[in-house]
């Protein structure tokens, strides 16, 4: 597994009964998650500081939790009720073939409705990541969406920083002693990045761009692909937010699978991908993406988009019966022609204990939780490539 743990501006608080609570800086937001597919118990502190189970919560979204700041209310129209969306969070077919009214997209299996609000929260507000080891904090704005989703995906966090780390390690590379060596081998090895010639990026999928900020940060030059004018937008915003809109990054409002295609004839390559295939989604212009018919002969034309000095591969999926490892076999390939290794497993968020603990107890002095082991809710799977 792949594990978020609980930051100072966002923590998931809890879950159960397709539901989820969770802090967006200063903001409590409840919103469902068909994930979270176990009983939500409601604690009280005994006497002696042992957690005791007093009752479990229904399914009215008004009495979820205590000191909700905003609920999302289903229309009804939707289904969310399967894993075509990330974590639920329905993004089953953002940013893969067209968009929706508002530059939104959406899908077969997605909740639509609105937020039921407890006091006033701006249209968006910023929420800081911080990515630990040297790394530059991510900056990037919550919205409530119709689409109950916020535009930030914190399980993603492990993906941002591994591809940091990655990119931030090829540039300082460039540096290396081995410079002036004699050594053309060694050198050209070294060499194979610099500040003037980053890592190539390229961003599938790209919906509101914390992937593409997070290369942006660590020093690539990025692509950024999205068919939703909405949502290239948004990311531009995020870009600014977090002090890279000038930094070199291009962005390409066209579905994913036509960009590929025009890349492949332009022989054009990246060092690095992104992608985030959706289950389901319907162009502008009446394209049909269905992931059992399409991954396929899409992920043939991603391999060929890498270039010879690769550094990375990240598959996401989050399509209605697929495993980590069905993802994974398809990047074997890579290992046998380019050497490297390949990772997968679940993305996941890890609850806040302590945040958990002060919402439900409040100020019942010298009243603490304990023995309860943290919730982990499963959001997504991964599957991803590195060179050696």
């Amino acid at each position: 597994m792949f594990i978020f743990k609980p930051q100072k501006e966002y923590a998931l608080i809890d879950a159960g009964n397709s539901f989820k609570l969770e802090r967006y800086g200063e903001y409590l937001i409840a919103r469902p998650d068909p994930q979270a597919l176990w009983p939500k118990a409601v604690f009280n502190a005994s006497a002696n500081g042992s957690a005791q189970t007093v009752g479990t919560i229904g399914n009215d979204n008004l009495n979820l939790w205590p000191n909700i700041d905003a609920v999302f209310a289903k229309s009804g129209n939707g289904g969310g009720s399967g894993r075509g969306g990330r974590g639920g969070d329905g993004r089953s077919d953002r940013g893969s073939v067209g968009g929706g009214e508002n530059g939104e997209t959406r899908g077969e299996d997605e909740d639509t409705g609105n937020w039921i609000k407890t006091r006033s929260i701006p249209d968006r507000w910023p929420v800081k990541f911080e990515m630990g080891d040297g790394l530059p904090a991510l900056n990037i704005y919550a919205r409530l969406t119709p689409f109950k989703h916020t535009g930030i995906f914190p399980e993603q966090f492990t993906n941002w920083k591994w591809s940091m780390e990655l990119i931030k390690k090829a540039l300082d590379n460039s540096h290396g002693d081995a410079i002036g060596t004699g050594d053309k081998s060694v050198e050209d090895d070294v060499q194979k990045f610099s500040k003037e010639n980053p890592p190539r990026i390229l961003n599938l999928f790209g919906y509101s761009g914390g992937a593409t900020i997070a290369c942006l940060l660590a020093g690539a030059h990025v692509t950024h692909v999205d068919s939703s004018k909405g949502a290239v937008t948004w990311a531009n915003e995020n870009a600014e937010l977090a002090g890279v809109k000038e930094m070199p990054v291009r962005w390409i409002l066209e579905d994913a699978v036509s960009f590929v295609k025009k890349e492949v004839r332009r022989g054009n390559k990246y060092d690095g991908i992104i992608l985030d295939p959706p289950a389901f989604g319907r162009g502008a212009k009446g394209e049909v993406w269905k992931i059992e018919k399409d991954f396929l002969p899409f992920l043939e034309l991603i391999f060929e988009l890498l270039s010879d000095d690769a550094l990375f591969l990240i598959l996401n999926g989050y399509a209605a019966g697929y495993s980590s490892i069905a993802y994974s076999q398809n990047l074997q390939n890579l290992i046998a022609k380019r050497g490297g290794e390949v990772e997968h497993g679940e993305l996941c968020i890890e609850q806040d204990s302590v945040g958990f603990e002060k919402i439900m107890v409040g100020k019942m002095e010298d009243k603490k939780i304990v023995g309860v082991a943290p919730i982990i809710l499963p959001c997504g799977i991964v599957a991803r490539w590195k060179s050696a």
